[in-house]
C-alpha cells in the first residue's frame, strides 16, 4: 500500500469526503485528487500537515511501517476519535442477513480503545447465543485485520449463506476440527473449515459497547 492508499484509509476512517479532507489540510480537492490518483507525489509539507491533523504517525504515512497512530500524543490525551457507521444487526443466534439502513446510525470511538487495526465493521447484537458476554442491543466493533493473531478462543464474525453471525472460534486439535462455539449452552456448536466458501470469517471482535441505566 502506497502513500495515496494510506491517505484514502484516513479519509475512510474519519468518514470524510475528499473535499472535506482537502479543506482540512488547506489544499484544493483537485490537488488532493491528483495525489490520490498518483498523478503527482505528495509533498513532505502536506504529509506533515496530514500527520499532525489526523494524529497519525508520519513514518507510517510515508513508509507504511510502524503503528498507524502517534502513541505519544494518545497518551497525552489527544487520542483520535473514529466515526464509524453501524451497518446493521449481527446475530448471536441464528445467522441473519445484513440490510444496510438508508440513514445509518454512527458511533464515535476513541482509537485508544481499539486493539486491532482498521478497517472496522460495526453491528448491533441480536439473539442470545453469546449471552451473557454479548447481550441483545450491544454494539460491537469488529476489525477486519487479524493478521498475526492467534484466533483460537477469540470471538469472530462470520458471513454465512443465511447472513452474518458471531461465535467463538475453537480449535479441537485432537479431532482436527474447528468449531463455531456459542457461549449460551442452549445453542449448538457448528463445524467450520477455513476453505469453506459458504462460511467466511470477516472480522475479530474488538470492542463491545453496552448502554446501561438509560431508561
Amino acid at each position: 500500500m502506497e502513500v495515496p492508499e494510506r491517505i484514502k484509509t484516513l479519509i475512510s476512517m474519519n468518514m470524510l469526503t475528499q473535499k472535506k479532507f482537502a479543506e482540512s489540510i488547506g489544499i484544493s480537492p483537485a490537488r488532493l485528487n491528483n495525489y490520490l490518483a498518483g498523478l503527482s507525489k505528495v509533498p513532505q509539507d502536506i504529509s506533515i500537515k496530514i500527520a499532525d491533523k489526523y494524529n497519525c504517525s508520519l513514518a507510517w504515512l510515508l513508509t507504511g511501517e510502524g503503528e498507524m497512530f502517534n502513541k505519544e500524543r494518545t497518551r497525552e490525551g489527544k487520542s483520535p476519535m473514529i466515526r464509524l457507521p453501524v451497518v446493521g444487526d449481527i446475530a448471536a443466534g441464528a445467522p441473519m442477513e445484513i440490510v444496510p439502513d438508508e440513514d445509518p446510525r454512527y458511533i464515535e470511538v476513541s482509537f485508544k480503545l481499539l486493539r486491532y487495526p482498521p478497517p472496522y465493521l460495526v453491528f448491533n447484537i441480536a439473539g442470545e447465543s453469546m449471552r451473557p458476554f454479548l447481550e441483545p442491543g450491544d454494539v460491537v466493533v469488529c476489525s477486519q485485520d487479524w493478521r498475526n493473531v492467534d484466533i483460537d478462543g477469540k470471538i469472530m464474525a462470520f458471513r454465512t449463506p443465511d447472513g452474518i453471525t458471531v461465535k467463538t472460534l475453537r480449535e479441537d486439535y485432537p479431532h482436527k476440527t474447528t468449531w463455531l462455539m456459542p457461549i449460551n449452552n442452549q445453542y449448538a456448536p457448528k463445524p467450520y473449515c477455513e476453505d469453506d466458501e459458504e462460511i467466511v470469517m470477516i472480522g475479530i471482535l474488538d470492542l463491545v459497547i453496552r448502554e446501561i441505566n438509560r431508561s
